[in-house]
Protein backbone atom coordinates (compact mmCIF):
# COMPACT_ATOMS: atom_id res chain seq x y z
CA UNK A 1 0.00 0.00 0.00
CA UNK A 2 1.26 3.44 -1.29
CA UNK A 3 2.25 5.61 1.78
CA UNK A 4 0.52 8.68 0.00
CA UNK A 5 -1.56 9.48 -3.42
CA UNK A 6 -1.92 13.01 -4.80
CA UNK A 7 -4.71 13.05 -7.70
CA UNK A 8 -5.44 16.13 -9.51
CA UNK A 9 -5.37 17.53 -13.21
CA UNK A 10 -9.06 16.75 -14.27
CA UNK A 11 -12.72 16.58 -12.84
CA UNK A 12 -13.16 14.29 -9.54
CA UNK A 13 -16.53 13.23 -9.44
CA UNK A 14 -15.99 12.83 -5.19
CA UNK A 15 -20.04 11.90 -4.93
CA UNK A 16 -19.98 13.94 -2.00
CA UNK A 17 -23.08 16.09 -1.88
CA UNK A 18 -20.89 18.56 0.13
CA UNK A 19 -18.20 19.24 -2.07
CA UNK A 20 -18.81 17.15 -5.32
CA UNK A 21 -16.23 18.31 -7.29
CA UNK A 22 -12.73 19.02 -6.42
CA UNK A 23 -9.28 20.09 -8.11
CA UNK A 24 -7.29 17.20 -5.88
CA UNK A 25 -7.89 14.53 -3.48
CA UNK A 26 -5.08 12.94 -1.09
CA UNK A 27 -4.63 9.64 0.05
CA UNK A 28 -2.72 7.96 3.11
CA UNK A 29 -2.87 4.22 4.48
CA UNK A 30 -5.42 3.29 2.53
CA UNK A 31 -7.87 6.36 3.31
CA UNK A 32 -8.79 9.42 1.28
CA UNK A 33 -7.29 11.79 4.24
CA UNK A 34 -8.37 15.47 2.02
CA UNK A 35 -10.25 16.42 -0.77
CA UNK A 36 -10.35 20.11 -2.60
CA UNK A 37 -8.17 22.79 -3.63
CA UNK A 38 -4.58 21.34 -5.36
CA UNK A 39 -2.50 23.72 -3.31
CA UNK A 40 -4.51 22.92 0.22
CA UNK A 41 -4.20 18.78 -0.45
CA UNK A 42 -0.46 18.98 -1.45
CA UNK A 43 0.31 21.09 1.60
CA UNK A 44 -1.91 18.86 4.23
CA UNK A 45 0.18 15.81 2.39
CA UNK A 46 3.27 16.87 2.63
CA UNK A 47 6.43 15.76 1.02
CA UNK A 48 7.06 11.76 -0.36
CA UNK A 49 3.70 12.08 -2.26
CA UNK A 50 3.40 9.81 -5.39
CA UNK A 51 1.81 12.22 -8.02
CA UNK A 52 -1.34 10.99 -10.04
CA UNK A 53 -1.80 13.42 -12.64
CA UNK A 54 -4.95 12.92 -14.64
CA UNK A 55 -4.21 15.15 -17.33
CA UNK A 56 -7.71 16.19 -17.99
CA UNK A 57 -9.21 12.32 -17.57
CA UNK A 58 -12.19 12.01 -14.83
CA UNK A 59 -11.61 10.19 -11.32
CA UNK A 60 -14.75 8.88 -9.54
CA UNK A 61 -15.08 7.01 -7.01
CA UNK A 62 -14.43 2.89 -7.18
CA UNK A 63 -17.57 1.78 -8.69
CA UNK A 64 -19.68 -0.80 -7.02
CA UNK A 65 -21.51 -3.48 -8.70
CA UNK A 66 -24.71 -4.12 -6.62
CA UNK A 67 -25.30 -7.47 -7.89
CA UNK A 68 -23.14 -10.14 -10.28
CA UNK A 69 -21.57 -13.43 -10.09
CA UNK A 70 -17.84 -13.08 -9.62
CA UNK A 71 -17.79 -17.00 -9.93
CA UNK A 72 -19.28 -16.95 -12.99
CA UNK A 73 -17.88 -14.41 -14.70
CA UNK A 74 -14.49 -16.24 -14.07
CA UNK A 75 -15.99 -19.53 -14.98
CA UNK A 76 -17.86 -18.15 -17.90
CA UNK A 77 -14.60 -17.23 -18.80
CA UNK A 78 -13.61 -20.73 -20.59
CA UNK A 79 -16.91 -21.60 -21.54
CA UNK A 80 -18.09 -21.37 -25.17
CA UNK A 81 -19.08 -17.44 -26.08
CA UNK A 82 -22.53 -17.51 -27.56
CA UNK A 83 -23.90 -13.87 -26.72
CA UNK A 84 -24.94 -11.98 -29.38
CA UNK A 85 -21.87 -10.67 -29.74
CA UNK A 86 -20.37 -13.94 -31.07
CA UNK A 87 -23.58 -15.24 -32.68
CA UNK A 88 -27.05 -14.50 -34.69
CA UNK A 89 -28.20 -17.44 -35.44
CA UNK A 90 -28.41 -21.44 -34.52
CA UNK A 91 -26.11 -22.23 -37.40
CA UNK A 92 -23.66 -20.11 -35.44
CA UNK A 93 -23.80 -21.61 -32.14
CA UNK A 94 -23.85 -25.76 -33.91
CA UNK A 95 -20.51 -24.18 -35.23
CA UNK A 96 -19.46 -23.02 -32.24
CA UNK A 97 -20.18 -26.36 -30.33
CA UNK A 98 -18.72 -28.16 -33.18
CA UNK A 99 -15.61 -25.97 -32.88
CA UNK A 100 -15.15 -26.79 -29.08
CA UNK A 101 -16.38 -30.79 -29.07
CA UNK A 102 -13.31 -31.27 -31.59
CA UNK A 103 -11.08 -29.99 -28.83
CA UNK A 104 -12.86 -31.25 -26.09
CA UNK A 105 -11.43 -35.01 -24.10
CA UNK A 106 -13.73 -38.07 -23.89
CA UNK A 107 -15.73 -37.82 -20.47
CA UNK A 108 -15.60 -33.61 -20.60
CA UNK A 109 -18.59 -31.09 -21.30
CA UNK A 110 -18.84 -28.49 -23.98
CA UNK A 111 -20.57 -25.58 -21.56
CA UNK A 112 -21.64 -22.44 -23.27
CA UNK A 113 -23.36 -19.32 -22.09
CA UNK A 114 -25.11 -16.15 -23.62
CA UNK A 115 -27.71 -16.25 -26.55
CA UNK A 116 -30.91 -14.73 -26.76
CA UNK A 117 -33.57 -16.31 -28.43
CA UNK A 118 -34.94 -12.75 -29.27
CA UNK A 119 -31.51 -11.40 -31.13
CA UNK A 120 -31.45 -15.16 -33.34
CA UNK A 121 -32.22 -15.12 -37.09
CA UNK A 122 -34.38 -18.21 -36.31
CA UNK A 123 -36.25 -16.67 -33.13
CA UNK A 124 -36.47 -19.85 -31.18
CA UNK A 125 -34.45 -21.70 -28.70
CA UNK A 126 -31.90 -24.02 -30.21
CA UNK A 127 -32.92 -27.88 -29.17
CA UNK A 128 -31.29 -30.82 -28.55
CA UNK A 129 -31.74 -32.02 -32.03
CA UNK A 130 -29.57 -28.95 -33.07
CA UNK A 131 -27.03 -29.68 -31.01
CA UNK A 132 -27.22 -33.33 -31.58
CA UNK A 133 -26.08 -32.98 -35.05
CA UNK A 134 -22.67 -30.80 -33.88
CA UNK A 135 -21.89 -32.33 -30.71
CA UNK A 136 -23.50 -36.24 -31.17
CA UNK A 137 -21.50 -37.96 -28.57
CA UNK A 138 -20.03 -34.98 -26.49
CA UNK A 139 -22.48 -34.18 -23.67
CA UNK A 140 -23.35 -30.06 -24.49
CA UNK A 141 -25.00 -27.83 -21.97
CA UNK A 142 -25.59 -23.84 -23.27
CA UNK A 143 -27.64 -21.49 -20.66
CA UNK A 144 -29.52 -18.79 -22.48
CA UNK A 145 -28.38 -14.99 -21.23
CA UNK A 146 -30.84 -14.76 -18.80
CA UNK A 147 -29.11 -18.21 -16.54
CA UNK A 148 -32.85 -19.22 -15.93
CA UNK A 149 -33.16 -21.62 -19.00
CA UNK A 150 -30.72 -24.38 -20.78
CA UNK A 151 -30.75 -26.31 -23.52
CA UNK A 152 -28.99 -29.50 -23.49
CA UNK A 153 -28.17 -31.93 -26.12
CA UNK A 154 -29.28 -35.74 -26.50
CA UNK A 155 -25.90 -37.63 -24.47
CA UNK A 156 -26.78 -34.72 -21.47
CA UNK A 157 -29.61 -35.87 -21.09
CA UNK A 158 -28.90 -38.88 -20.86
CA UNK A 159 -26.32 -38.51 -18.68
CA UNK A 160 -29.04 -36.12 -16.31
CA UNK A 161 -31.33 -39.11 -16.89
CA UNK A 162 -34.22 -36.65 -18.25
CA UNK A 163 -36.62 -38.70 -20.47
CA UNK A 164 -40.28 -38.20 -21.46
CA UNK A 165 -41.63 -39.81 -18.19
CA UNK A 166 -39.20 -37.47 -16.21
CA UNK A 167 -41.49 -35.17 -14.82
CA UNK A 168 -41.73 -31.39 -14.30
CA UNK A 169 -40.30 -30.43 -11.08
CA UNK A 170 -42.45 -27.41 -9.02
CA UNK A 171 -40.48 -24.83 -9.48
CA UNK A 172 -39.25 -26.23 -12.75
CA UNK A 173 -40.42 -27.12 -17.02
CA UNK A 174 -39.02 -29.41 -19.08
CA UNK A 175 -39.98 -28.37 -22.59
CA UNK A 176 -41.82 -31.27 -24.49
CA UNK A 177 -42.43 -31.75 -28.37
CA UNK A 178 -46.21 -32.56 -29.56
CA UNK A 179 -45.13 -36.88 -28.44
CA UNK A 180 -44.15 -35.80 -25.55
CA UNK A 181 -40.30 -35.48 -25.86
CA UNK A 182 -38.28 -34.00 -24.50
CA UNK A 183 -36.99 -30.65 -26.81
CA UNK A 184 -33.51 -30.42 -24.36
CA UNK A 185 -34.95 -26.98 -22.96
CA UNK A 186 -34.66 -27.10 -19.01
CA UNK A 187 -36.15 -23.93 -17.49
CA UNK A 188 -35.08 -22.90 -13.63
CA UNK A 189 -35.03 -25.80 -11.39
CA UNK A 190 -34.87 -28.24 -13.74
CA UNK A 191 -31.68 -27.53 -15.16
CA UNK A 192 -30.26 -29.18 -12.30
CA UNK A 193 -30.43 -32.30 -13.22
CA UNK A 194 -27.63 -31.34 -16.01
CA UNK A 195 -25.53 -29.78 -13.49
CA UNK A 196 -25.60 -32.08 -11.19
CA UNK A 197 -24.26 -34.48 -13.86
CA UNK A 198 -21.66 -32.17 -14.80
CA UNK A 199 -20.07 -31.90 -10.95
CA UNK A 200 -19.48 -29.50 -8.74
CA UNK A 201 -16.43 -27.44 -8.76
CA UNK A 202 -14.26 -27.70 -6.29
CA UNK A 203 -12.68 -25.34 -3.27
CA UNK A 204 -9.92 -24.71 -5.50
CA UNK A 205 -11.67 -24.64 -9.04
CA UNK A 206 -13.22 -22.11 -7.51
CA UNK A 207 -10.77 -19.90 -6.20
CA UNK A 208 -9.31 -19.67 -9.56
CA UNK A 209 -12.64 -18.61 -10.65
CA UNK A 210 -12.78 -15.49 -8.04
CA UNK A 211 -9.01 -14.42 -9.07
CA UNK A 212 -10.24 -14.65 -12.90
CA UNK A 213 -13.57 -12.94 -12.48
CA UNK A 214 -12.17 -9.97 -9.77
CA UNK A 215 -9.39 -9.26 -11.78
CA UNK A 216 -12.21 -8.75 -14.71
CA UNK A 217 -13.84 -6.55 -12.77
CA UNK A 218 -11.13 -4.64 -11.45
CA UNK A 219 -10.60 -3.39 -15.38
CA UNK A 220 -13.47 -1.40 -15.64
CA UNK A 221 -12.72 0.29 -12.64
CA UNK A 222 -14.94 -1.93 -10.40
CA UNK A 223 -13.44 -2.25 -6.55
CA UNK A 224 -17.03 -3.67 -4.65
CA UNK A 225 -19.34 -6.43 -5.70
CA UNK A 226 -21.99 -7.55 -4.04
CA UNK A 227 -21.36 -11.32 -5.24
CA UNK A 228 -24.83 -12.98 -5.67
CA UNK A 229 -25.16 -15.92 -3.95
CA UNK A 230 -23.43 -18.26 -1.80
CA UNK A 231 -24.83 -21.63 -1.49
CA UNK A 232 -21.88 -24.21 -0.70
CA UNK A 233 -18.66 -24.12 2.21
CA UNK A 234 -16.29 -24.35 -0.59
CA UNK A 235 -17.38 -20.97 -2.06
CA UNK A 236 -17.07 -19.19 1.52
CA UNK A 237 -13.65 -21.15 2.03
CA UNK A 238 -12.38 -20.16 -1.25
CA UNK A 239 -13.30 -16.39 -0.56
CA UNK A 240 -11.85 -16.41 2.65
CA UNK A 241 -8.81 -17.88 1.03
CA UNK A 242 -8.49 -15.25 -0.98
CA UNK A 243 -8.89 -12.46 1.52
CA UNK A 244 -6.07 -14.48 3.75
CA UNK A 245 -3.77 -14.47 1.52
CA UNK A 246 -4.16 -11.53 -0.27
CA UNK A 247 -5.59 -11.83 -3.22
CA UNK A 248 -9.32 -11.31 -3.04
CA UNK A 249 -9.58 -8.93 -6.09
CA UNK A 250 -12.87 -6.52 -4.84
CA UNK A 251 -14.49 -5.40 -1.69
CA UNK A 252 -17.17 -8.37 -1.37
CA UNK A 253 -20.47 -8.54 -0.03
CA UNK A 254 -21.78 -12.12 0.08
CA UNK A 255 -25.49 -12.86 -0.19
CA UNK A 256 -25.99 -15.90 1.77
CA UNK A 257 -28.60 -18.37 0.13
CA UNK A 258 -31.22 -19.07 2.63
CA UNK A 259 -32.00 -22.55 2.13
CA UNK A 260 -28.27 -23.91 1.88
CA UNK A 261 -27.41 -21.42 4.45
CA UNK A 262 -29.61 -19.73 6.95
CA UNK A 263 -29.78 -22.41 9.68
CA UNK A 264 -25.75 -22.87 9.81
CA UNK A 265 -25.74 -18.80 10.31
CA UNK A 266 -27.98 -18.52 13.17
CA UNK A 267 -26.55 -21.24 15.32
CA UNK A 268 -22.93 -19.34 14.69
CA UNK A 269 -25.12 -16.20 15.31
CA UNK A 270 -23.68 -14.62 12.51
CA UNK A 271 -25.28 -11.75 10.43
CA UNK A 272 -25.53 -9.58 7.93
CA UNK A 273 -22.18 -7.13 7.80
CA UNK A 274 -20.20 -9.77 9.70
CA UNK A 275 -16.83 -9.75 8.49
CA UNK A 276 -14.08 -6.52 7.44
CA UNK A 277 -14.00 -4.24 4.64
CA UNK A 278 -12.95 -6.35 1.95
CA UNK A 279 -15.92 -9.25 2.56
CA UNK A 280 -18.24 -9.45 4.81
CA UNK A 281 -21.39 -11.74 5.13
CA UNK A 282 -24.22 -9.64 3.42
CA UNK A 283 -28.03 -10.30 3.17
CA UNK A 284 -29.91 -13.30 2.68
CA UNK A 285 -31.15 -14.05 -0.06
CA UNK A 286 -34.30 -16.00 -2.18
CA UNK A 287 -35.41 -16.64 -5.39
CA UNK A 288 -38.79 -15.61 -5.54
CA UNK A 289 -39.62 -16.38 -9.61
CA UNK A 290 -37.68 -16.51 -12.67
CA UNK A 291 -36.81 -14.50 -16.04
CA UNK A 292 -38.54 -12.58 -18.07
CA UNK A 293 -36.19 -14.18 -21.20
CA UNK A 294 -37.12 -16.84 -19.95
CA UNK A 295 -41.15 -16.43 -19.57
CA UNK A 296 -40.49 -17.50 -16.13
CA UNK A 297 -40.66 -14.14 -14.08
CA UNK A 298 -43.93 -14.29 -12.48
CA UNK A 299 -46.37 -12.19 -13.27
CA UNK A 300 -50.20 -10.43 -12.96
CA UNK A 301 -50.84 -11.12 -16.38
CA UNK A 302 -49.90 -13.84 -18.82
CA UNK A 303 -47.03 -13.81 -21.44
CA UNK A 304 -47.97 -12.09 -24.54
CA UNK A 305 -49.52 -15.14 -27.21
CA UNK A 306 -49.63 -17.83 -23.73
CA UNK A 307 -52.74 -17.10 -22.45
CA UNK A 308 -52.20 -19.37 -19.77
CA UNK A 309 -48.68 -18.82 -18.40
CA UNK A 310 -48.20 -16.26 -15.41
CA UNK A 311 -44.57 -17.61 -15.31
CA UNK A 312 -43.52 -19.00 -12.11
CA UNK A 313 -42.91 -18.99 -8.34
CA UNK A 314 -40.06 -20.36 -7.01
CA UNK A 315 -41.77 -21.36 -3.86
CA UNK A 316 -45.37 -20.70 -2.42
CA UNK A 317 -46.03 -16.48 -1.00
CA UNK A 318 -46.68 -18.42 2.20
CA UNK A 319 -43.20 -19.91 2.01
CA UNK A 320 -41.49 -16.60 1.52
CA UNK A 321 -42.85 -15.10 4.34
CA UNK A 322 -41.97 -17.38 6.80
CA UNK A 323 -38.38 -17.52 5.54
CA UNK A 324 -37.98 -13.81 5.56
CA UNK A 325 -39.53 -13.75 8.91
CA UNK A 326 -37.07 -15.99 9.94
CA UNK A 327 -33.86 -14.21 8.51
CA UNK A 328 -35.70 -10.65 9.53
CA UNK A 329 -35.77 -12.17 13.09
CA UNK A 330 -32.24 -13.09 13.11
CA UNK A 331 -30.80 -9.83 11.90
CA UNK A 332 -29.85 -10.13 8.68
CA UNK A 333 -30.72 -7.75 5.88
CA UNK A 334 -33.11 -9.72 2.96
CA UNK A 335 -32.26 -9.46 -0.90
CA UNK A 336 -35.18 -11.32 -2.34
CA UNK A 337 -34.57 -12.11 -6.74
CA UNK A 338 -38.01 -10.43 -7.48
CA UNK A 339 -38.82 -9.62 -11.53
CA UNK A 340 -42.10 -10.25 -12.47
CA UNK A 341 -44.79 -7.58 -10.67
CA UNK A 342 -46.48 -10.33 -9.12
CA UNK A 343 -43.73 -11.94 -7.26
CA UNK A 344 -42.18 -7.97 -6.46
CA UNK A 345 -45.63 -7.84 -4.99
CA UNK A 346 -45.27 -10.91 -2.99
CA UNK A 347 -42.15 -9.59 -1.79
CA UNK A 348 -43.32 -6.74 -0.17
CA UNK A 349 -46.23 -8.74 1.76
CA UNK A 350 -43.45 -10.50 3.25
CA UNK A 351 -41.10 -7.56 3.91
CA UNK A 352 -43.93 -5.78 5.42
CA UNK A 353 -45.16 -8.65 7.59
CA UNK A 354 -42.10 -9.19 9.06
CA UNK A 355 -41.35 -5.13 9.87
CA UNK A 356 -44.81 -5.28 11.38
CA UNK A 357 -43.71 -8.70 13.13
CA UNK A 358 -40.51 -7.79 14.53
CA UNK A 359 -40.00 -3.81 14.28
CA UNK A 360 -36.10 -2.81 13.04
CA UNK A 361 -35.14 0.88 12.36
CA UNK A 362 -34.02 0.42 9.36
CA UNK A 363 -34.02 -2.76 7.61
CA UNK A 364 -33.06 -1.58 4.28
CA UNK A 365 -34.95 -4.25 2.48
CA UNK A 366 -33.56 -4.74 -1.31
CA UNK A 367 -34.98 -6.50 -3.86
CA UNK A 368 -32.77 -7.98 -6.39
CA UNK A 369 -33.24 -7.11 -10.14
CA UNK A 370 -37.40 -5.52 -8.99
CA UNK A 371 -37.96 -5.07 -12.93
CA UNK A 372 -41.42 -4.96 -13.80
CA UNK A 373 -43.32 -2.37 -11.60
CA UNK A 374 -45.97 -0.28 -11.68
CA UNK A 375 -47.44 2.64 -9.40
CA UNK A 376 -48.98 0.96 -6.60
CA UNK A 377 -45.72 -1.68 -5.94
CA UNK A 378 -43.47 2.01 -6.18
CA UNK A 379 -45.83 3.50 -3.50
CA UNK A 380 -44.89 0.79 -1.18
CA UNK A 381 -41.47 0.50 -2.41
CA UNK A 382 -41.29 4.10 -1.07
CA UNK A 383 -43.11 3.40 1.48
CA UNK A 384 -41.22 0.73 2.92
CA UNK A 385 -37.50 2.32 2.32
CA UNK A 386 -36.45 -0.81 0.27
CA UNK A 387 -33.94 -0.81 -1.92
CA UNK A 388 -34.61 -1.85 -5.58
CA UNK A 389 -31.66 -3.42 -7.33
CA UNK A 390 -31.75 -2.90 -10.94
CA UNK A 391 -30.21 -4.67 -13.99
CA UNK A 392 -29.42 -0.99 -15.44
CA UNK A 393 -27.63 -2.87 -18.55
CA UNK A 394 -30.93 -5.75 -19.05
CA UNK A 395 -32.73 -2.96 -21.25
CA UNK A 396 -29.28 -2.03 -23.65
CA UNK A 397 -29.16 -6.48 -24.18
CA UNK A 398 -32.55 -7.46 -23.79
CA UNK A 399 -34.73 -5.13 -24.55
CA UNK A 400 -36.38 -6.89 -27.81
CA UNK A 401 -37.01 -10.17 -25.72
CA UNK A 402 -38.88 -7.38 -22.75
CA UNK A 403 -40.89 -6.38 -25.88
CA UNK A 404 -42.00 -9.73 -27.26
CA UNK A 405 -42.71 -11.12 -23.84
CA UNK A 406 -44.48 -8.73 -22.34
CA UNK A 407 -45.52 -5.82 -24.35
CA UNK A 408 -44.96 -2.19 -24.29
CA UNK A 409 -47.50 -1.19 -21.54
CA UNK A 410 -45.75 -3.59 -19.01
CA UNK A 411 -42.14 -2.31 -19.18
CA UNK A 412 -43.08 0.97 -18.88
CA UNK A 413 -41.42 1.50 -14.98
CA UNK A 414 -38.48 -1.40 -16.01
CA UNK A 415 -35.70 -0.23 -14.57
CA UNK A 416 -36.72 3.19 -14.00
CA UNK A 417 -34.32 5.66 -12.67
CA UNK A 418 -35.61 9.08 -13.09
CA UNK A 419 -38.93 7.55 -11.45
CA UNK A 420 -36.56 6.16 -8.31
CA UNK A 421 -34.68 9.34 -8.20
CA UNK A 422 -37.96 11.66 -8.21
CA UNK A 423 -39.60 9.58 -5.34
CA UNK A 424 -36.83 9.51 -3.31
CA UNK A 425 -36.26 5.70 -3.74
CA UNK A 426 -32.37 4.58 -3.62
CA UNK A 427 -31.53 1.98 -6.39
CA UNK A 428 -28.50 0.50 -6.28
CA UNK A 429 -27.13 -0.20 -10.16
CA UNK A 430 -25.73 -3.72 -10.94
CA UNK A 431 -24.85 -5.90 -13.77
CA UNK A 432 -25.57 -9.42 -12.68
CA UNK A 433 -22.33 -10.45 -14.90
CA UNK A 434 -21.81 -13.00 -16.28
CA UNK A 435 -25.78 -12.40 -17.35
CA UNK A 436 -24.66 -8.86 -18.82
CA UNK A 437 -21.48 -7.50 -19.51
CA UNK A 438 -19.24 -6.14 -16.11
CA UNK A 439 -18.75 -2.97 -17.74
CA UNK A 440 -20.60 -0.15 -15.78
CA UNK A 441 -20.16 2.27 -18.57
CA UNK A 442 -22.99 0.10 -20.73
CA UNK A 443 -25.31 0.30 -17.77
CA UNK A 444 -24.51 4.76 -17.57
CA UNK A 445 -24.96 4.71 -20.85
CA UNK A 446 -27.85 2.96 -20.65
CA UNK A 447 -29.36 5.06 -17.72
CA UNK A 448 -28.25 8.25 -19.51
CA UNK A 449 -30.22 7.28 -22.98
CA UNK A 450 -32.45 4.49 -22.17
CA UNK A 451 -31.50 2.93 -25.05
CA UNK A 452 -30.66 -0.64 -26.83
CA UNK A 453 -27.72 -2.57 -28.11
CA UNK A 454 -29.42 -1.47 -31.66
CA UNK A 455 -29.90 2.33 -30.47
CA UNK A 456 -33.32 1.78 -30.21
CA UNK A 457 -35.17 3.98 -27.11
CA UNK A 458 -37.55 3.11 -24.70
CA UNK A 459 -39.31 5.25 -22.30
CA UNK A 460 -36.82 8.35 -22.66
CA UNK A 461 -38.27 10.09 -19.79
CA UNK A 462 -36.37 7.60 -17.70
CA UNK A 463 -33.23 9.21 -18.91
CA UNK A 464 -31.25 10.30 -15.53
CA UNK A 465 -27.86 12.70 -16.13
CA UNK A 466 -24.51 11.30 -15.79
CA UNK A 467 -23.81 12.21 -12.14
CA UNK A 468 -26.90 10.56 -11.50
CA UNK A 469 -26.26 7.37 -13.27
CA UNK A 470 -22.34 7.64 -11.27
CA UNK A 471 -24.20 7.27 -8.17
CA UNK A 472 -26.04 4.35 -8.47
CA UNK A 473 -22.70 2.64 -9.40
CA UNK A 474 -21.28 4.04 -6.34
CA UNK A 475 -23.03 6.15 -3.29
CA UNK A 476 -25.82 3.91 -3.94
CA UNK A 477 -24.06 0.56 -4.05
CA UNK A 478 -22.81 1.15 -0.49
CA UNK A 479 -26.00 2.16 0.85
CA UNK A 480 -27.71 -1.20 -0.43
CA UNK A 481 -25.06 -2.76 1.63
CA UNK A 482 -25.02 -0.45 5.15
CA UNK A 483 -21.34 0.43 3.32
CA UNK A 484 -22.31 4.45 3.17
CA UNK A 485 -19.93 5.50 6.08
CA UNK A 486 -16.97 3.80 4.21
CA UNK A 487 -16.95 4.16 0.33
CA UNK A 488 -18.86 5.72 -2.11
CA UNK A 489 -17.42 9.05 -2.06
CA UNK A 490 -14.05 10.26 -2.11
CA UNK A 491 -13.97 12.25 1.23
CA UNK A 492 -11.84 12.48 3.93
CA UNK A 493 -12.23 9.18 6.26
CA UNK A 494 -13.65 6.89 3.96
CA UNK A 495 -11.85 3.95 1.85
CA UNK A 496 -8.95 5.22 -0.94
CA UNK A 497 -11.03 3.53 -3.96
CA UNK A 498 -11.05 4.77 -7.01
CA UNK A 499 -11.54 5.01 -10.99
CA UNK A 500 -9.56 6.82 -13.03
CA UNK A 501 -11.50 6.50 -16.61
CA UNK A 502 -9.36 7.68 -20.24
CA UNK A 503 -11.19 10.87 -20.74
CA UNK A 504 -13.47 13.60 -19.48
CA UNK A 505 -16.76 11.61 -19.04
CA UNK A 506 -18.65 15.23 -19.70
CA UNK A 507 -17.14 15.22 -22.82
CA UNK A 508 -18.58 12.54 -24.23
CA UNK A 509 -21.48 11.88 -26.25
CA UNK A 510 -24.12 10.12 -24.06
CA UNK A 511 -24.51 7.67 -26.66
CA UNK A 512 -20.43 6.99 -26.86
CA UNK A 513 -20.24 6.48 -22.87
CA UNK A 514 -19.86 2.95 -23.19
CA UNK A 515 -16.76 2.54 -25.16
CA UNK A 516 -14.97 4.68 -22.69
CA UNK A 517 -12.22 2.78 -20.72
CA UNK A 518 -10.95 2.56 -17.11
CA UNK A 519 -7.45 3.73 -17.30
CA UNK A 520 -6.66 3.36 -13.55
CA UNK A 521 -8.19 1.26 -10.83
CA UNK A 522 -6.78 2.11 -7.28
CA UNK A 523 -8.29 0.27 -4.22
CA UNK A 524 -6.63 0.66 -0.90
CA UNK A 525 -4.63 3.60 -1.86
CA UNK A 526 -2.43 0.78 -4.17
CA UNK A 527 -3.23 0.72 -8.23
CA UNK A 528 -4.45 -2.17 -8.46
CA UNK A 529 -5.09 -2.31 -12.20
CA UNK A 530 -3.50 0.24 -15.31
CA UNK A 531 -4.57 0.15 -19.06
CA UNK A 532 -1.28 -0.76 -20.64
CA UNK A 533 -1.87 1.90 -22.99
CA UNK A 534 -3.00 3.98 -20.67
CA UNK A 535 -0.87 7.43 -20.64
CA UNK A 536 1.75 7.46 -17.67
CA UNK A 537 0.46 9.69 -15.17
Amino acid sequence: MSSSLLIHGGPILTMNPAQPRVEAVGIAQGRVVTAGALDHVRAELGTRVEDIDLRGRTATPGLYDAHAHVMGVGFAASDVDISSNAVTSIADIRRAVRERAGATTPGGWVIGRGYDQALLSEQRHPTRFDLDEAAPETPVALWRTCHHIMVANSTALELAGITRNTPDPSDGTIDRDERGEPTGVLRESATGAVTNAIGLASEDEIAAALEIGGNAFRQYGITSVAEAGIRRPEELRAYQRLRANGTLALRTWLMMIIDETLDELIALGIRSGFGDEWLRIGNAKLFSDGSIGGRTARMSRPYEGEIDNYGLLMIPAEEIAEKVLRAHTAGFQLGIHAIGDAAIGHVLDAYEAAQRAVPREDPRFRIEHCSILDEGLLDRIQRLGAVPIPGTTFLHDMRPVYLQNLGRERVRYAYAMRTFADRGIIAAASSDAPVSTQNPMVGIQTMVTRKDRLGDEIFPEERVSLEEAIAAYTTHGAYASFAEHEKGMLAPGMLADVAIFETDLSQVAPDELGNVRCDMTIADGAVVYERAAAPVA
